[in-house]
């Protein structure tokens, strides 16, 4: 089963009743040449295992619209207060910082309504449970708690802020195919997301005022960090054998991105 990530995001965002202005502010991010790695990490791990992808494109879409609330809610002022995203004006610039928060507010509730949509309605509910302990405050958004203090532990700051989208990506894919190595999988995601962290803190390092592993402890050891983090993630999905080529094939990408 071939899956358009585009079309499916567009299928499960809500229409009737939206009003126009906020519709138009939650496509205008949504819809903005992301690399889409966490929604196609869900299908990869169902396909990987042996899932029926029908099960796994709600959640796909479900945890891309809670990264795209992030970005948008990260962008904010109070914030990371970062006035472009991907190359276009951030959303609170485009529109103005009300719209962009309840843009961000729409997109999460977004996300939970198309898991309700899951064709196995048994899923919905292990669904549901591990995108809200990976976005909410044990997670994403505790891990956004996290950067603004100025002394938490960059490691906690990692794992939460960044890493746990994408365990919960892993996670769910292996959930929507009703998988017993859920664990497997969520450390998979873990260690991508750790890697994904160092590598954007290399490629970052030139920000000022942000927590960054390659300034505070070098671009090498930066590098030697993500290396290991995919060395681990790979190891995790061994028992896959030649099925998880693709995963292996997205942890090899992962470390080797320029931008």
């Amino acid at each position: 089963m071939k899956v358009d990530l585009e079309s499916a995001l567009d299928r499960y965002l809500p229409r009737r009743g939206v009003p126009r202005l906020l519709r138009s502010a939650m496509e205008y991010t949504l819809f903005s040449a992301g690399k889409r790695l966490r929604p196609q990490l869900v299908l990869d791990v169902c396909e990987s295992l042996g899932g029926d992808l029908r099960n796994a494109v709600p959640a796909a879409c479900a945890v891309e619209y809670i990264h795209t609330y992030s970005l948008i809610h990260d962008d904010l002022p109070a914030m990371d207060d970062d006035d472009v995203r991907r190359g276009k004006p951030s959303s609170h610039v485009k529109f103005d910082e009300a719209t962009a928060i309840l843009a961000g507010d729409a997109l999460q509730a977004a996300a939970f309504e198309a898991i309700a949509k899951v064709p196995d309605a048994s899923l919905a509910g292990p669904l549901a449970a591990s995108l809200a302990r990976g976005a909410g405050a044990a997670g994403m958004v505790g891990g956004q708690v996290l950067d603004l203090a100025p002394k938490a532990s960059l490691r906690e700051i990692h794992l939460k802020k960044t890493a746990a989208l994408f365990e919960t990506s892993t996670e769910m894919g292996a959930i929507a195919a009703k998988s017993n190595r859920v664990r497997n999988l969520a450390h998979y995601g873990r260690q991508l997301g750790l890697a994904f962290q160092a590598v954007d803190d290399i490629l970052d390092r030139d920000e000022k005022g942000r927590k960054n592993y390659a300034v505070l402890h070098g671009v090498e050891a930066a590098r030697r960090f993500a290396a290991k983090a995919v060395g681990a993630a790979k190891g995790a999905i061994k028992f896959l054998g030649a099925r998880g080529i693709r995963l292996s094939r997205i942890a090899d990408f992962v470390l080797a991105r320029t931008h």
